[in-house]
């Protein structure tokens, strides 16, 4: 438990492809539990929002003599945090790095572009990561392939174009925060463009 929020590593010697799916379908699992635990209460609702990434940590005892703790630290957990983060500014639930599913084809992602993260300089190509691709249904490959034109469109500056393809998105499917997310930046660079140099990618200044 870190704050309000859970940290979970999965660990092998070697980042392979089965050690990532694992965490994957652990974030799918979760997110099916907690909607069937919200469609069964009155009341709140519990919120749920999952980051993932892979890399190397480092595990170990920090702190001081009077205040230590068994933990896990690095760039991989904190970009795992920023991700986790992102959730709130897209509207989505579990978000992926490019590290976590490279190689991997059993689950139906969305890549959402290059994203500078909080306290960050590189940018971060992030997925959504939706389901089991033989789980899903013929509407969830449809936003996904409209969705990628529409991302085209805004990475090589074609406002207008991305608008109508981010606007077709939310007639079918108004409540997508990827396509809501983008659309307002397409208004916003239709008024004022980007400075030159600009490659996509978008840099967050909150968490």
């Amino acid at each position: 438990v870190v704050g309000d929020s859970m940290l979970a590593i999965w660990y092998s010697e070697a980042l392979s492809a089965e050690t990532r799916v694992r965490p994957c379908r652990a974030a799918l699992e979760m997110i099916t539990a907690v909607t069937d635990f919200n469609n069964n209460i009155n009341g709140p609702k519990l919120p749920v929002r999952i980051g993932l990434h892979s890399g190397h940590v480092s595990i170990g005892t920090v702190g001081a003599i009077d205040h230590y703790e068994y933990r896990a630290v690095g760039d991989c957990v904190n970009t795992a945090s920023r991700l986790e983060g992102l959730n709130k500014h897209l509207k989505t639930r579990i978000l992926v790095s490019e590290n976590v599913i490279a190689g991997i084809d059993e689950f139906l992602t969305r890549p959402l572009g290059r994203f500078i993260l909080v306290g960050k300089i590189n940018s971060v190509l992030v997925h959504e990561l939706i389901c089991e691709r033989d789980k899903a249904h013929k509407g969830q490959f449809l936003l996904c392939e409209t969705f990628s034109r529409a991302l085209d469109a805004y990475r090589k500056k074609q406002w207008d174009e991305a608008i109508l393809l981010f606007e077709e998105i939310l007639e079918t499917t108004p409540e997508d925060g990827p396509s809501r997310f983008y659309l307002s930046l397409c208004r916003e660079f239709l008024i004022e463009p980007p400075p030159n140099g600009w490659e996509g990618s978008v840099s967050l200044a909150a968490k």
